[in-house]
């Protein structure tokens, strides 16, 4: 509740009674309301707010210890009883290392870039150096690592749903142009997960998870709902496409959202979860169909998430994660980019059922439409096929897709242009010297 309030520039002295949690179960005790009726009337008849500025400010802590293990050690401990950290270790954010992230960025460190909600925090550049050094990252990710965040923030995402709710939704980050590979972000094998040779990700996406929980304020079951958070809570899903294995005529998704080709751009949509699709590869025009419905096949499973894209031109219901051994096969086989979106829109529909009639008349009456002017059966999952993402990425063959599938608390995707720092050449050089040559495999 004190999120709540001060999001809306209130002070902590805010008129207001908290109810306990157990008082939103089914069958709880609600007593309490009536208990306290006349205090919650006076505070909403006869309280007069004072002037209080909100969002969070820097404050210097002072850790001590017998050598510099053991006060990293004090330092992760009262991280974690102040509930400032993940509950993984971080590293300190001194002076000096917050400093050092800060020359990845030509913004000056009061910059605010906005305000994360449910609190309001106000999300400052320093702040997001602040997250990246706890994090473990590098001053090059700072470019990034900020025009995620203002991805985030946009109004199509809705990211106050995705900090609050009972679903287990995080940000899926998108990364186009030539800076992830100049970063070494991952897009080819692995790129969701853990990567040495590609060791960006990680750190980006945990660097987000703080400011989304100690700016915005989403600790579990205090702010955040989500009743299983799940693993990609710790990092998000930050990845690239693998713009270099697009085939012929294939356009990547930062052009395809309406930039040009060679433009540094990340793509926010929150999702809630993603599966793994067998049987993803496409030599020849029947194993091409079968991938197709086999792909269809997951996309359609019923999930309420979907109807708030069905009304919206903007929405997404997901992102088609294919290998660029898969699209290849596509390509060579005639089938464009367009042509594989129909296809999947075609066969993810979703047939007529007494489930899916009362979803949609609960989701249609909460946007004041008249359901049966808006759908036909069977049902498809986005109004158009080109509002289904395709990305390519995960290494050069094919035989497994991923499918992540919208959270339906969302509007749709948002990109932002990355703004580079001109010391942009100096910082890759750094970043050769202390990681090495850039891999081959990349």
């Amino acid at each position: 509740m004190n999120h709540a309030f001060a999001s809306l520039g209130f002070p902590p002295a805010a008129a207001k009674y908290e109810f306990p949690m157990e008082m939103f179960l089914s069958g709880s005790d609600l007593s309490p309301i009536e208990q306290n009726m006349d205090s919650i009337v006076d505070g909403l008849t006869q309280w007069q707010p004072k002037t209080a500025k909100s969002g969070s400010e820097l404050q210097k802590v002072t850790v001590e210890g017998e050598d510099y293990q053991r006060a990293v050690t004090n330092m992760n401990l009262l991280f974690m009883r102040n509930l400032w950290s993940d509950g993984l270790p971080i590293l300190p954010a001194t002076d000096e290392g917050v400093h050092r992230m800060l020359s990845g960025t030509a913004l000056p460190p009061e910059t605010i870039v906005g305000n994360i909600l449910p609190r309001g925090g106000i999300a400052t550049v320093k702040m997001i150096a602040v997250s990246l050094t706890m994090a473990g990252g590098r001053p090059e990710y700072m470019p990034l690592l900020i025009a995620a965040l203002e991805a985030v923030l946009d109004p199509l995402v809705y990211h106050q749903h995705m900090q609050t709710t009972t679903g287990g939704c995080y940000p899926a980050v998108i990364v186009n142009g030539p800076i992830a590979k100049q970063i070494r972000l991952n897009s080819g094998y692995g790129c969701l997960g853990p990567s040495p040779i590609c060791p960006a990700g990680g750190p980006l996406g945990r660097a987000l998870r703080f400011l989304l929980m100690n700016v915005g304020g989403a600790l579990p079951g205090k702010v955040s709902m989500s009743l299983y958070g799940g693993p990609a809570r710790y990092t998000g899903l930050f990845f690239a496409e693998d713009e270099e294995g697009l085939p012929p005529g294939w356009e990547p998704l930062s052009v395809e959202r309406g930039f040009a080709p060679g433009t540094n751009t990340v793509t926010v949509l929150p999702c809630s979860g993603t599966t793994e699709v067998w049987r993803g590869a496409a030599q020849e025009e029947t194993e091409a169909l079968k991938t197709i419905h086999n792909f269809a096949g997951y996309m359609k499973v019923p999930y309420g998430g979907y109807f708030g894209q069905v009304y919206n031109p903007d929405g997404a219901p997901g992102i088609v994660l294919m290998g660029n051994g898969a699209a290849e096969g596509f390509s060579k086989l005639g089938w464009s980019k367009r042509k594989v979106k129909e296809l999947l829109w075609e066969h993810s529909k979703l047939p007529e059922t007494e489930w899916l009639r009362e979803t949609l008349h609960k989701w249609g009456h909460t946007r004041n439409l008249v359901v049966k002017d808006y759908v036909q059966y069977p049902m498809p999952i986005a109004v158009a096929p080109e509002n289904i993402m395709i990305v390519v990425a995960g290494g050069k063959q094919a035989g497994h897709s991923y499918w992540l599938q919208v959270h339906g608390g969302t509007f749709g995707p948002a990109t932002r242009a990355v703004k580079l720092p001109p010391n942009w050449e100096e910082l890759l050089g750094k970043a050769e010297e202390d990681l090495g040559p850039m891999p081959m495999a990349m």
